[in-house]
């Protein structure tokens, strides 16, 4: 199938899935905003009720946390979803919490079209490359799913110092890694037997997706097929161990307060960071 081919029958499933929520809509059987069926799979979800299900089992490990270490959701605070790609956990945040302002930012124009259109939310699309347009210790809280799980080790201390100057002193940020878990779930990705070496000696293994290169310098003529919209650098799967998280990310400004494995989704791990002061 040539390039044109797959962009149009992206596009035609797209049109199929959008007749569908209209009347799963209108029947009252979906009350929640579904994003077009190409940029709902750039989520890793290929059904309505796996995209909605997986933003759950995301949503609710980090509002725990968030509740466990003091962060006043109940109030007018500011929240920032980095990486929010089509919204699949700020439909839970925003029906269950409701006060806070919330602020969210992408590399993916065609995502935060559909984010601006469906959701209460201050939106805009930031840069591959720090940093962000948003104030210095300007955010109560920040959450990011499935971000610096694609990001090279080398490329997630500048974001990691960058969301450090976003945090107000004393506040949070909630990130998530592909670690233990996930690698048995990568063990595809990562056949060699050398890979699992250079894992548990060195607690980082990364591989850039092979088609992202061609994907990137390939002219789309419907910009919501392109699966590496935004993406201007190296992007694929990195996997990091605990204590090489506690070890690196602390030199951040962070301090690593946690790294609970395996709870985000039933794979990835949720790193809890906290701004020292107030």
């Amino acid at each position: 199938m040539n390039p044109l081919t797959k962009e149009v029958a992206k596009l035609a499933f797209n049109a199929m899935q959008d007749s569908l929520v209209w009347v799963a809509t209108k029947t009252r059987f979906i009350d929640f905003p579904v994003p077009p069926n190409s940029s709902m799979r750039k989520t890793s979800s290929k059904t309505i009720p796996h995209y909605y299900v997986s933003g759950i089992r995301c949503y609710l490990p980090i509002v725990t946390m968030a509740l466990h270490y003091g962060v006043k959701l109940d109030q007018e605070i500011c929240i920032l979803d980095f990486g929010c790609g089509v919204a699949r956990e700020l439909i839970h945040f925003q029906r269950y919490y409701p006060k806070p302002k919330y602020f969210a930012c992408d590399i993916d124009a065609t995502s935060l079209d559909f984010v601006r259109k469906h959701f209460t939310v201050e939106c805009y699309k930031n840069d591959f490359e720090p940093p962000l347009r948003y104030g210095t210790s300007s955010m109560d809280m920040i959450y990011s799913v499935s971000t610096f799980s694609h990001f090279r080790p080398i490329d997630q201390l500048p974001w990691l110092m960058e969301l450090c100057r976003v945090t107000k002193p004393g506040q949070f940020c909630f990130l998530t890694t592909e670690g233990p878990t996930a690698f048995r779930a990568l063990r595809r990705e990562f056949a060699d037997a050398s890979d699992e070496r250079q894992l548990r000696e060195t607690g980082v293994l990364y591989k850039e997706y092979p088609y992202i290169d061609a994907e990137r310098q390939r002219r789309f003529k419907i910009p919501v097929a392109n699966i590496a919209q935004g993406i201007t650098g190296s992007y694929g799967n990195a996997v990091l161990m605990p204590d090489f998280i506690r070890k690196t990310w602390s030199t951040s400004g962070f301090e690593v307060i946690d790294v609970i494995e395996g709870i985000i989704d039933h794979r990835q791990d949720l790193v809890v960071l906290r701004k020292p002061g107030a």
